[in-house]
């Protein structure tokens, strides 16, 4: 489900593409509150990984709120790579 999409492409661009597959095949939320509620999940995980001071756990953590930022934003139809830029 997810061939087609490089590996060695930037990290924002693949998120976009694979959050796309994802949703093409069922795997998605019915509507933006769940990937809203998401962004919540992962960011208190990020929290608790802080806490705990485990590097390797900040690291998989901060990339599952991004990957869940990248799954909203495509939920509100605005391209993540352009509201960074904007940043």
């Amino acid at each position: 489900v997810l061939d087609g999409v490089p590996s060695a492409a930037p990290a924002l661009l693949r998120a976009e593409r694979l959050t796309e597959k994802a949703s093409r095949v069922g795997f998605d939320w019915p509507d933006v509150h769940g990937a809203r509620a998401k962004v919540d999940e992962e960011l208190a995980e990020l929290d608790e990984a802080i806490a705990q001071g485990d590097r390797d756990a900040r690291e998989a953590e901060l990339g599952d709120v991004l990957l869940a930022m990248v799954n909203l934003a495509r939920f509100i139809q605005t391209p993540a790579e352009d509201a960074l830029r904007q940043a």
